[in-house]
């Protein structure tokens, strides 16, 4: 769509002037918000990537939309700009790299964890935790469950990957039985 190095330029231009505001986590909402309706209706998507349709109907479009979902001001300003710019299908890049700067801001990490079976309230507390602590931020998580796994956890915070899983060291004590013929 708009790439990444122009995304961030977006994003951090937008989230400079929430935080003068002190509207960071209702901004990135709001672009959340917005990049969702356009990934949930393919026909919207459509329209404001559409040539033919002029700049004024976009707007007015955008305007109602905007209207209805309640957004912050700054934030109907910042996306208005978008379509004006012709960047208006960014949306979605622009609000990840916008989650991004946010949780720098914050100290927080979102993580990925993949498990065998669901995890009750505790455990997923635990978890939350324990990478809290390895990584000294909040955890944002996001379980999914996963039963090739067998057992154990699987963390990706980052561009790290922890492998706790019992196929994991099924894997290991098999390549290393083997490595010993």
């Amino acid at each position: 769509m708009i790439g990444f190095v122009l995304a961030r330029r977006y994003a951090q231009a937008v989230i400079d002037l929430a935080r003068e505001e002190n509207i960071i986590e209702e901004v990135g909402g709001d672009l959340e918000g917005v990049a969702g309706l356009f990934e949930e209706s393919p026909e919207l998507a459509f329209v404001f990537a559409d040539p033919t349709v002029s700049i004024q109907e976009k707007k007015d479009i955008l305007g109602i939309i905007l209207d209805k979902t309640g957004v912050q001001d700054l934030t109907k300003k910042f996306v208005s700009l978008l379509l004006e710019k012709n960047r208006i299908m960014g949306i979605e890049e622009i609000a990840t790299a916008y989650q991004s700067i946010a949780d720098t801001i914050h100290n927080r990490v979102r993580t990925r964890v993949v498990v065998a079976s669901p995890l009750g309230k505790g455990d997923e507390k635990k978890v939350r935790e324990a990478l809290s602590k390895l990584t000294g931020k909040e955890v944002i998580l996001e379980v999914e469950v996963d039963e090739s796994i067998l057992g154990g956890i699987v963390a990706y915070v980052g561009s790290q990957v922890y492998d706790w899983s019992l196929a994991n060291q099924l894997k290991q004590v098999k390549d290393s039985l083997s490595s010993r013929r």
